[in-house]
């Protein structure tokens, strides 16, 4: 029997392990190959790729990004070959497959780590035999099992890491890679708080299997340990293995939990990274005791306040901070203070998460407790809970596009430099929270606006403010390009004006040959701006760079 896998992908860059490790462990035993489809593709052209391999067997994975689509798929699939087998594994299905087992027109669901399963299922298959498998769930049957794989027998197969169909493309797409399994915490919203105990891949297979990532053009590798600081001598070999192999134009990502961090090795990190090599996602999620006791996540802020400010001081790993709003005993007013405690922090990037209520989590199994609203359908977002109103809500996802647009994008350092040191110090929540209300109150969009429009918003914003920030805002501005743009969103000079100053300029040679500019160069890639006292300020875009020089005039 032809049995094919597949996945839907949130974007194309993406890749899907799971799929591999399930091909390399059966592909020598069946007939069995893997294919990736994205959610923003055409449903009947899936359908259409899927059947077109005349498979027997299905084996789909889902997530809380694919479910919705993923349940449409298993109808048209079944409506169009009925005889077809469906089975689903993944995160989505592993810890209720009763509900998809009544709700989803399917023939089987493989709860967890489904490498060994899915063989033990595809032979019973094949031979007709009677499903009894641990770990695996079907009309006559549901398993409360959840399957662990052995690693020991996992790294005897082929590397998933190094399958040949995936050699021409992985400059183009994000590498997922794991040193181990499990987490040892118990996140009340996390479904890593169902697994018990870490294990971890040999030493020897880790370094084989990175030493070819490194040696391909792959671009980003982002490792899916839960928590990959656990343990302090894996730790510390992994760190040493990559920065001794380090290549440029390759990065890794880590989820890392900030309080085991040691001095030593933050100062190690600090001396030994290259820029831009390392990005840790450190999970903060509150900064208030009762909450984090209540989802059962142990945090000491002050070490981890003291770690991130080291880390960052030491300016060579880019971090980014999680906080999720909506859990339990967090206030509005509590929240803007987490919120303002770990901005304060000053990471590149702060990422600022609305709670979902998973499948099988204990937060969702005692919603009551804490009054949650939530969307019934993925990816099963709150609407409210005891202590955040709907409309407290609403005004945090309003604030967190603020936060998306005009700070995580990087595109107004100095502006925002100049406000949090200044008019909005320790007031960083309370920005955002009045740039969205400004947008609300003035119906601007949120999306599909031009670069040039979003500067003119924030510079709108800020004169309601009695603000005057025109100057970093220019700079700011011409700093997102590489070349000149073809208009600027605070036009001083009109379209003549500017071409007859910068024709003057041109004929200062006195002022070309001090600056190494020709007279082509400031026509064709040069942007002006008047200063005071007669004096105007370039910005000069060439070789994909941009440098600002004064003119006083002729002389």
């Amino acid at each position: 029997m032809k049995t094919l896998l597949a996945s839907l992908n949130a974007k194309y860059i993406h890749t899907s392990l799971a799929l591999r490790w399930l091909y390399v462990v059966n592909k020598d035993k069946f007939d069995i190959s893997f294919r990736e489809f994205t959610i923003k593709e055409e449903l009947e052209i899936i359908v259409k790729e899927i059947l077109k391999t005349n498979c027997d067997i299905l084996g789909l994975s889902v997530s809380i990004w694919n479910v919705a689509k993923s349940k449409d798929l298993c109808s048209i699939l079944k409506k169009q070959n009925p005889k077809l087998i469906i089975i689903l594994g993944g995160p989505e299905v592993s810890y209720e497959p009763d509900f998809f087992i009544k709700n989803w027109d399917i023939n089987y669901v493989v709860s967890g780590e489904g490498e060994f399963v899915l063989g033990d299922l595809l032979t019973s298959i094949q031979i007709n035999e009677n499903i009894y498998i641990p770990a695996v769930s079907s009309k006559e049957k549901i398993s409360k099992e959840v399957a662990k794989a052995n690693i020991e027998k996992l790294v005897d197969f082929p590397s998933p890491y190094q399958l040949e169909i995936d050699k021409k493309d992985l400059k183009n797409r994000l590498v997922y890679f794991e040193t181990s399994r499990g987490c040892p915490y118990q996140c009340q919203y996390c479904l890593s708080s169902l697994e018990s105990g870490v294990r971890y891949f040999p030493k020897e297979y880790i370094a084989e299997n990175l030493k070819y990532i490194i040696n391909t053009d792959a671009k980003q590798v982002k490792f899916l340990d839960r928590t990959f600081n656990l343990n302090k001598a894996h730790t510390n070999f992994v760190f040493d293995f990559l920065l001794k192999n380090y290549r440029p134009n390759l990065s890794f990502q880590f989820e890392v939990y900030a309080d085991l961090l040691t001095d030593e090795t933050i100062d190690f990190l600090n001396k030994n990274t290259p820029e831009k090599y390392f990005r840790f996602e450190i999970g903060i999620q509150s900064t208030h005791e009762a909450t984090n006791l209540a989802i059962k996540r142990k945090q000491d802020f002050s070490l981890l306040e003291k770690n991130v400010t080291n880390l960052i001081k030491g300016g060579r790993i880019d971090l980014h901070l999680d906080l999720i709003a909506g859990l339990p005993y967090e206030s509005f007013e509590l929240f803007v203070k987490s919120f303002n405690e770990v901005f304060k922090l000053g990471a590149k990037e702060i990422q600022l998460g609305f709670l979902k209520m998973l499948r099988g989590t204990a937060l969702r199994n005692n919603a009551d407790k804490y009054e949650y609203k939530y969307d019934e359908n993925p990816p099963y977002q709150i609407i409210s809970n005891k202590f955040l109103s709907k409309i407290e809500l609403e005004r945090i996802h309003d604030a967190e596009h603020a936060l998306e647009k005009f700070w995580n994008s990087g595109r107004f350092p100095n502006t925002m430099k100049h406000l949090m040191s200044k008019e909005y110090k320790n007031l960083y929540f309370e920005l955002f929270d009045e740039i969205a209300s400004f947008y609300n109150k003035n119906n601007l969009p949120h999306f599909a606006y031009q670069l040039e429009d979003l500067f003119s918003y924030f510079n709108s914003f800020l004169e309601s403010k009695n603000i005057d920030a025109k100057n970093s805002l220019r700079d700011d501005y011409y700093s997102n390009f590489s070349a000149r743009p073809s208009s600027f969103w605070c036009n001083i000079l009109d379209k003549k004006e500017k071409k007859k100053k910068l024709n003057e300029i041109s004929l200062d040679f006195d002022f070309l040959n001090k600056n190494k500019l020709t007279k082509q160069i400031i026509e064709n890639k040069t942007a002006i701006y008047p200063l005071e006292n007669g004096k105007f300020l370039l910005s000069i875009f060439e070789n994909k760079k941009m440098q600002q020089i004064e003119w006083e005039g002729s002389k």
